[in-house]
């Protein structure tokens, strides 16, 4: 990807950075930062020149350090103009250094164009030859600068070997100049001139970190380390690059670069990707209080999109939209290098929490708008789609975009591979274990798997799980009992009760501290304005002043400062009194709400606890009906099944969701009544027709409701359709009156054969459904009216 980008000439340099170290320190730091985090898709040398545009700086800083105290000449601000033939005619004017340093400009300014154009090449070439020519005649500096140039240009030309016999001469010479400097110059350039991963790469890197240290060059340490960090990131060291990336920031405080969002935000990935979430989160508000000016706040949509998925790997989707929409406020075909990855994430999440007819609106709009214009682009609006009509159960376009993925996938630079590749390959892999490809599918989840590191913990929990639903559908029962415990055994690893009660102590402390913020900006305008006001009162004062004293006597004056002392002294006096009241408060509300949030996430990980038992004891059953011969038996452990996930999904939104003692009854009839469809197979025989009237019920009423549900739905499944008939399933639940609530259930099958005694059920389930009903406080009718109707009537829980 290419950035346009216009002259600087005539700039001002407003990064608020005086000494020409910590200008070229922000280039580096920036372009790094934005070739590494578009995953190779924007080219290094457009990344250089977007904080050059945005700080007013001269593409040209960056690589004069050789020879250039940063001060700009004829020849800079000819070439920052695009002026080439002007500055070519001053060259041919000038002899010795100064003619070199035109030359070196002029390679320079076209070798690290954006884009590899062989007209820019052949320029570069030109100006490159007549350079290494030239500077036999002068000082080593010049050799190795012209060496150096040279290498690049091969490099760029397709001839990295020839390259690097160029730059190993430079090497040479370097270490023969004497000059330690020039030296670790030479080895950083040799270093970058390598592909990602090569170990000589960062030899080269660690190399010239021990001179930089040595010559107590700070600026130059971090940049170093920065390159080494990226080495440590490509090939998932992330522990190694966790404690590069501190020296960074520790170095960085030193010698006071503001600029610490960007180690910050790549501490917040790390963290995240290590199961870290208390760690993430933290990295994640200290990287955006770092987004002090207007210029920094330009890749905010980076920082924002870190935010929005620590939320979603959190479970706290609304929050997580919420801060995808912030980073998509400015959808510009010329910013979208900083909002097209939130525009996929806000996609994913919207998939996550069952909106997939929203994802696919999103996709169609954004894409017809902003059509994908790389590999990174093309291969993740191809996952997404399939994401989405997965969900939509248009399953022959989901396979059609889930191919396309991975065609793109296998021509994908593994260098620039983050975490993405796991995520979809264990997704696609579910796809094909859902229709059936257990083969496909579990070929799918081992090369997902090459891609997760050791210490992801949340990814070896996916890995398991999908290892478990793949055995358990080929009937390797003792496998996938094994795999279920590894998934849980990584889970409470990944999300242990200390850590999300630590990440939300951190999420509160950061809303405080943004109030705290807002309430200081709000005290000093409030200050202001009031200085304004005494200000205008003075005058007023004075003038007053004036012709009261050809009015009144000296003695009224007195009398009248007498009494405003008296009154101030007692409202002084009044004012402490309430000041003490208020603090007192403020402790007590504090104190109150600090052992609600606890009570909270006692309850949340009760919740969680009961959903994770159950999902285990739902495994164990799964498998020992693989053992039983007994029909009966296999049909009564298979209904227990239903009944039991029926309430574990219940105890799931519950720990999942902000509220915690409530449920939305139709999103939950909705995902219950699709999982009783999916778990019969009957070739979309059935169809299940809602209206279900938008309300909550407390956990108490949801649960007997949710198993009276499961048990309707279930007989109408095995009893109403036979012979392979095809039907309507109705689910109503309405308000009948301001107190009760009415549910009835409804098919337009066979109906009942014989009268039902009420008083004496003769099955389970009946005898059930009029015990939940007894536990309602409600009543159940049964009626045979061309088919079954089961209806519930019962009272609204007051809370």
């Amino acid at each position: 990807m290419l950035i346009s980008i216009t002259s600087v000439k005539g700039q001002v340099n407003t990064s608020g950075y005086s000494d020409v170290a910590r200008q070229r320190l922000l280039i580096r730091i920036i372009g790094q930062y934005l070739h590494t985090i578009s995953q190779g898709q924007i080219d290094m040398d457009s990344a250089i020149l977007v904080p050059c545009k945005l700080y007013g700086f001269s593409p040209l800083l960056i690589h004069n350090e050789g020879y250039s105290n940063g001060k700009p000449t004829n020849g800079t601000h000819l070439l920052d103009a695009g002026k080439v033939k002007a500055a070519e005619a001053l060259k041919d004017k000038l002899q010795g250094e100064p003619r070199m340093r035109v030359l070196v400009e002029l390679a320079s300014y076209f070798v690290f164009r954006p884009g590899n154009t062989k007209p820019d090449l052949r320029e570069a070439a030109r100006y490159i030859n007549e350079a290494v020519r030239l500077s036999k005649d002068q000082s080593p500096q010049w050799q190795i600068e012209s060496m150096t140039l040279k290498a690049h240009l091969l490099s760029q030309s397709g001839q990295p070997d020839e390259g690097q016999r160029v730059i190993n001469e430079a090497l040479k010479l370097s270490e023969r100049s004497g000059n330690t400097l020039v030296r670790a110059r030479t080895l950083m350039n040799a270093g970058e001139l390598l592909f990602y991963g090569n170990p000589l790469r960062l030899s080269y890197f660690e190399k010239a970190l021990s001179i930089f240290r040595s010559q107590k060059l700070k600026d130059k340490e971090i940049e170093a380390l920065s390159l080494i960090n990226i080495e440590y990131f490509v090939t998932k060291r992330y522990d190694l690059a966790e404690k590069r990336l501190l020296e960074v920031v520790t170095l960085q405080k030193d010698i006071n670069f503001r600029q610490q969002q960007y180690p910050y935000d790549g501490l917040a990935f790390m963290a995240q990707r290590k199961g870290e979430l208390t760690n993430a989160l933290a990295y994640s508000n200290k990287s955006l209080e770092c987004l002090t000016s207007k210029n920094d706040s330009v890749f905010k949509s980076f920082f924002f999109a870190r935010r929005a998925m620590l939320y979603e790997h959190l479970g706290n989707f609304p929050e997580s939209i919420g801060w995808y929409n912030k980073a998509l406020e400015k959808q510009t075909g010329g910013t979208r290098l900083f909002w097209y990855k939130s525009f996929l994430g806000k996609v994913g999440t919207l998939n996550q929490i069952n909106k997939a007819k929203e994802a696919l609106s999103m996709l169609n709009r954004t894409v017809k708008q902003f059509p994908p214009t790389n590999l990174f682009e093309q291969m993740h609006v191809a996952l997404f789609y399939g994401i989405s009509y997965e969900n939509l159960k248009q399953l022959n376009l989901a396979e059609k975009n889930y191919k396309a993925f991975l065609s793109i996938a296998a021509h994908f630079p593994l260098e620039y591979v983050h975490d993405e590749f796991p995520s979809a390959f264990f997704q696609i892999s579910t796809f094909y274990r859902t229709i059936g490809n257990t083969v496909q599918a579990r070929l799918l989840l081992e090369r997902g798997k090459k891609y997760t590191s050791e210490s992801d913990f949340e990814r070896k929990e996916n890995y398991y799980y999908f290892l478990f639903k793949i055995d358990s559908t080929e009937k390797r029962y003792l496998n996938a009992i094994k795999n279920i415990q590894l998934s849980h055994q990584f889970a409470d690893s990944a999300f242990s009760y200390d850590q999300r009660k630590k990440v939300n102590e951190l999420l509160v402390k950061y809303e405080a501290d943004q109030k705290d913020k807002s309430i200081k900006l709000l005290s000093s305008q409030n200050q202001l304005a009031q200085i304004r006001a005494k200000e205008a009162d003075k005058t007023k004062n004075i003038t007053l002043a004036g012709l009261a004293l050809l009015l009144v006597i000296a003695g009224l004056l007195l009398n009248r400062y007498l009494i405003k002392q008296k009154t101030n002294r007692k409202l002084q006096a009044s004012q402490r009194e309430l000041d003490q009241k208020n603090v007192f408060l403020e402790q007590l509300n504090a104190g109150q709400e600090k052992l609600l949030k606890e009570k909270e996430w006692l309850i949340r990980e009760v919740h969680h606890r009961v959903k994770n038992n159950l999902q285990m004891v739902t495994s164990l059953l799964s498998s020992q009906s693989a053992y039983l011969h007994d029909k009966a038996a296999i049909i009564a452990v298979k209904d227990s099944l239903r009944r039991m996930q029926a309430m574990s999904m219940i105890h799931q939104k519950l720990y999942q969701d902000e509220n915690i003692s409530t449920i939305s009854m139709a999103e939950y009839i909705y995902e219950l009544a699709r999982y009783l469809h999916d778990s019969f197979d009957m070739d979309n025989r059935i169809v299940f027709k809602q209206n279900i009237e938008p309300l909550e019920l407390d956990v108490v009423q949801a649960i007997p409701l949710g198993l009276i549900i499961t048990e309707s739905i279930v007989n109408a499944i095995k009893h109403a359709f036979l012979n392979e008939q095809r039907g309507i399933v109705n689910i109503q639940l309405q308000r009948d009156g301001p107190e009760y609530l009415i549910l009835k259930i409804s098919d337009n099958g066979s109906g009942m054969h014989e009268e039902i005694d009420k008083l004496r059920p003769k099955s389970l389930g009946l005898d059930l459904m009029q015990g939940l009903s007894r536990q309602l406080q409600g009543t159940l009718t049964i009626e045979n009216n061309n088919g079954v109707q089961v209806i519930v009537r019962f009272k609204i829980l007051n809370k």
